[in-house]
């Protein structure tokens, strides 16, 4: 159950909220077009689904090592200096993960000394702001775990 979790779990999220752009727009055009009712809360699942899933989509890419990176120039280099280019990358990857959460963290407490609902779905603002450090540290496990399992492959290849 949990290996189907942690293999499924950014790809489930990410569909569901995709979904949700997509009923959502669909929705809009069908009722402003055909029924000329402006609707204004399809327009803020369709933002809020994009980036929940765009976020969502980093950590995966995280998860499964498909960021951009000049692997062919690193598997040239001679093996110790190709572990040493991944882990400066990923050391500088990392740090800015823990930079983004700290940042956001603080954005998001600043969110709890105000009232701000969004105008079509009156949702607090805070509440919403608040998947973006969750992503973050999301990231950052997902990293942490890259390396565990390079530890328990006994350092084998590289942690791609």
């Amino acid at each position: 159950m949990l290996s189907k979790l942690d293999q499924y779990f950014e790809e489930v999220i990410c569909t569901i909220c995709l979904a949700a752009v997509v009923i959502s727009v669909l929705l809009r055009i069908v009722l402003r077009e055909f029924f000329l009712l402006p609707v204004v809360w399809t327009e803020e699942i369709a933002v809020y689904g994009m980036i929940f899933a765009v976020y969502l989509g980093a950590t995966m890419a995280v998860r499964d090592r498909a960021h951009i990176r000049i692997t062919l120039l690193v598997k040239a280099l001679p093996r110790p200096f190709q572990v040493a280019s991944i882990l400066l990358a990923d050391f500088l990857w990392l740090a800015f993960v823990i930079f983004m959460i700290i940042q956001t963290l603080t954005y998001t407490q600043l969110l709890f000394n105000v009232t701000y609902q969004t105008p079509g779905l009156g949702i607090e603002q805070r509440w919403i702001q608040m998947f973006i450090p969750m992503a973050f540290i999301l990231m950052l496990f997902r990293i942490l775990q890259v390396y565990w399992r390079w530890y328990g492959d006994n350092w084998k290849g590289l942690p791609l």
